[in-house]
Parts: structure tokens; C-alpha cells; sequence
């Protein structure tokens, strides 16, 4: 009798490298163009309440010169009349548009229906009353 010895073929394994896992905060982090910026705005805004401060008693000497008594400009009156036309005329149109989406999603049984339906009244709400915004 014959006893073979058996050699089994021993298969490597290959590990992929293990990478260590880190907490991260989920914020990104402002890089160094938007600190520029926010330093850059702080400090226009700073710029100008200062000028508003200094100059409002100057401001009180142009008006008790006469400076801003008198008429507005005619031709801009009526560029701003017409805008302001435009854009009621355009949000309208657009307010109709979304009443009509909203009614066939409720129709169609959306879940998200009222959802829509309270930002379109909170919507046409602003629009109501955007001549006294503007104003």
C-alpha cells in the first residue's frame, strides 16, 4: 500500500490596505476665498453705517436747503409704474400656473399636495400685498 502524501495548493489571500476611519464634522469648512469675502462685506458694511452716522447731520443741512424738496422725475415715475405693473402681471400669470399644478396633484392624490398648496397661499400672500412692500 501507498500512502502519497497530499499537497494542497494553499491559495494566498491578498488584504486590501485598511484605511483608518476619522470623524469628520458633516460642515464643510469655509475655504480661503469665502473668509475674503466675508471679511471683505463685514467691512463695506461697517464703511457704510459709519458714513450713515457721520453724515446725518449733513444730510439735515441738504434738507433745510432745499435739496430734496420738488417733483420726482417724470420718466422714471413711469419706468417704475410699468414694472411694477409687469411684475404683478408676471406673478399672476405664475400664481394661476401653480393653483392649476396644485388642483391636479390633489386630484392625482400627491402626498405632498398640502404641502404645495400652503406655500402657493403663503406665496400669493406676498404677492397680495407687494405694492405695499415696494412701497
Amino acid at each position: 500500500m501507498r500512502f502519497h502524501k497530499q499537497t494542497h495548493r494553499q491559495t494566498r489571500k491578498e488584504v486590501s490596505p485598511v484605511m483608518a476611519l476619522t470623524l469628520r464634522s458633516t460642515v464643510p469648512q469655509p475655504n480661503h476665498a469665502m473668509r475674503l469675502m466675508v471679511v471683505l462685506l463685514t467691512g463695506v458694511l461697517v464703511a457704510g453705517v459709519a458714513v450713515a452716522v457721520l453724515c446725518g447731520g449733513h444730510a439735515d443741512a441738504l434738507q433745510a436747503a432745499g435739496a430734496f424738496k420738488g417733483e420726482e422725475i417724470g420718466g422714471v415715475a413711469h419706468f417704475v409704474e410699468k414694472l411694477k405693473g409687469n411684475l404683478v402681471w408676471f406673478g399672476g400669470t405664475a400664481m394661476g400656473l401653480v393653483v392649476a399644478v396644485v388642483g391636479i396633484m390633489f386630484m392625482a392624490g400627491h402626498s405632498r399636495a398640502h404641502d404645495v398648496a400652503i406655500k402657493t397661499i403663503a406665496g400669493l400672500l406676498i404677492l397680495a400685498s407687494i405694492s405695499g412692500i415696494v412701497a
